[in-house]
């Protein structure tokens, strides 16, 4: 028997000197060849060991050399292939979550700033006087001056003049938030 025979046979037989061997002449010719393609010297070493330790583990028989190494190529190169498109799958899916992830942290952001803002604008408003407050309210809720002023009994003028005070009132006591309450109207 020749000795790339005995080889071969060593191969099928799973003789773990004949792996060694086969350890020895192609593990860095084959690593070369997935980092060749890759530029990746580590992720093409693990390439070549996942796809030795594939052939181990399989009931493959080679007839010979020629086709062994055709066999360790040829896997080495579809493995490497693989490799490169899981790797643009994961980058895809990564950006795609870091996109998500920044919209979700940019509405959290802009969420709690604008409850900030409400929080601090209930209580400047809970600081007017009764009917001012009453008089902001209605008009929030999309009340007229006429519909206001007919509610309350009182003349449209005076809701205007208060409705004025209050206004004025809440923009000298929240001056630091307006910038950010026009900045919230203007974002949304």
């Amino acid at each position: 028997m020749t000795k790339p025979d005995k080889f071969i046979q060593g191969i099928n037989s799973k003789d773990p000197l004949a792996w060694k061997e086969l350890y020895r002449f192609y593990y860095g010719a084959l690593c070369n060849y997935s980092s060749s393609i890759i530029n990746e010297t580590n992720i093409a070493e693990d390439i070549v060991q996942e796809c030795l330790v594939t052939i181990w583990k399989s009931s493959l028989h080679f007839q010979d050399v020629k086709i062994l190494s055709s066999y360790l190529y040829r896997s080495v190169y579809n493995n490497t292939l693989k490799y490169i498109r899981d790797q643009k799958v994961e980058d895809r899916r990564k950006a795609e979550w870091s996109s998500v992830q920044a919209e979700e942290e940019e509405d959290v952001f802009y969420q709690a700033i604008e409850e900030d803002v409400i929080r601090k604008l209930r209580m400047v408003i809970a600081l007017l006087p009764e009917q001012r407050q009453t008089i902001l309210r209605l008009s929030i809720d999309g009340l007229s001056i006429q519909e206001i002023a007919s509610q309350l009994g009182i003349s449209a003028n005076t809701v205007k003049t208060q409705k004025k005070r209050a206004y004025l009132f809440i923009k000298e006591n929240l001056k630091e938030y307006f910038g950010l309450l026009l900045l919230l109207e203007i974002l949304k």
